[in-house]
């Protein structure tokens, strides 16, 4: 199953758009969390997974942290806010500390993903601008043990139709 974490707010935006014709031609079960449309607080650092699994916070993250746990894909999709993923997405990815607690602080075993891949997209163009969302996927990757992971990064979306990208190939490294 292929987890999408959508951290647009506008779901028919370039980057949900792209998202759907990577996975259109893909037979395989998908799920699509909208980031903005879930009730999802950032992590607070109270230290609950350092003992145990899972969080002190009783929110939607419950189901995400489910549906990881039946993932073997995840696609981490956002538009470009000012060198970063929106905040609503950086919110659901500050929860994965009770992973980075359970692998470095408890020394115990954090369910494996097989394949990642970053979806990014931005009306603007220069050239680090997409380093934020890299290094953050560098951790959700060393996070879950992602050995296998592309990145899409679109760029000057104000200036071009998204659409015409062709995305083959990163249809093809899902399947």
């Amino acid at each position: 199953m292929i987890l999408i974490l959508n951290g647009s707010p506008n779901k028919n935006g370039h980057t949900m758009k792209t998202v759907k014709k990577i996975i259109k031609g893909i037979d395989e079960e998908y799920i699509i969390i909208n980031s903005y449309a879930e009730n999802i607080k950032a992590c607070m650092d109270c230290k609950y997974c350092d003992n145990l699994d899972g969080c002190s916070i009783n929110d939607n993250m419950i189901q995400i942290y489910d549906l990881i746990g039946s993932a073997d894909k995840i696609i981490i999709a956002s538009p470009l806010y000012f060198a970063s993923l929106s905040s609503s997405l950086l919110d659901i990815i500050s929860r994965f500390q009770t992973y980075f607690t359970k692998k470095f602080i408890r020394k115990e075993e954090v369910k494996k993903l097989d394949k990642s891949l970053l979806v990014c997209t931005a009306g603007g163009d220069w050239p680090t601008m997409f380093n934020g969302p890299i290094e953050t996927m560098k951790v959700v990757n060393m996070l879950f043990s992602i050995d296998d992971s592309m990145n899409l990064l679109i760029k000057s979306t104000d200036k071009i139709n998204s659409q015409e990208i062709d995305v083959t190939k990163y249809s093809e490294f899902l399947k």
